[in-house]
């Protein structure tokens, strides 16, 4: 019997002893794992941020109000561009990877065709196109602004009377990018 619990202590310690090294090599592949990970981790948020900085990312954040009239503001600059016929200047309003659903054609469209419908509001060179703009609200979410208003488009003849109006709803979707706000997403429709 003395030998028996000699052997199940004995067998016993040294299934410990194993277990502790196992423990040890496990806790130690485990540290070395975190720590890697950790470091990975690390230069990829460098890298990151020095990537946005590089792109003008790093401008000091705007209170909600300021993010709110930057963005009504550069809604009077799209509204601009459309009557002055600058199709150039209001293109670089937009994200590359913008996808709205405009007033025009038959479904969504990409950058490359935002600005088609802009030329056909000045074809007749009798009447001059004018538009008014009615916010209807904003909202500010940190570098990211949603707008909704609705937009009258007028053309007037020579005399100044209106001639034609058409009534349009609108939402645009706008993120700061560095010191540009750019239009992410948006829809039109003509109000009914």
């Amino acid at each position: 019997m003395h030998s028996a619990k000699k052997r199940f202590l004995t067998d016993f310690l040294n299934r410990v002893g194993t277990y502790k090294i196992i423990m040890r090599k496990n806790k130690m592949i485990l540290t070395g794992l975190t720590i890697f990970t950790l470091l990975i981790t690390g230069l990829h948020c460098t890298e990151k941020k020095e990537a946005a900085n590089k792109n003008g990312a790093s401008s000091p954040a705007l209170s909600e109000s300021e993010s709110k009239t930057q963005v009504w503001k550069m809604e009077e600059i799209y509204w601009d561009y459309v009557q002055k016929n600058d199709t150039v200047a209001y293109k670089k309003l937009w994200h590359d990877d913008f996808i709205g659903y405009p007033s025009f054609g038959d479904g969504v469209a990409d950058k490359s065709r935002i600005a088609v419908w802009i030329p056909a509001l000045h074809e007749d060179k009798n009447l001059q196109f004018s538009y008014s703009l009615h916010k209807k609200a904003v909202n500010a979410i940190a570098d990211v602004v949603i707008v909704f208003y609705d937009a009258d488009e007028i053309w007037r003849d020579k005399q100044n009377n209106v001639v034609k109006q058409v009534p349009l709803k609108l939402t645009h979707t706008w993120k700061k990018y560095g010191n540009d706000w750019m239009i992410l997403g948006g829809m039109a429709a003509e109000k009914k």
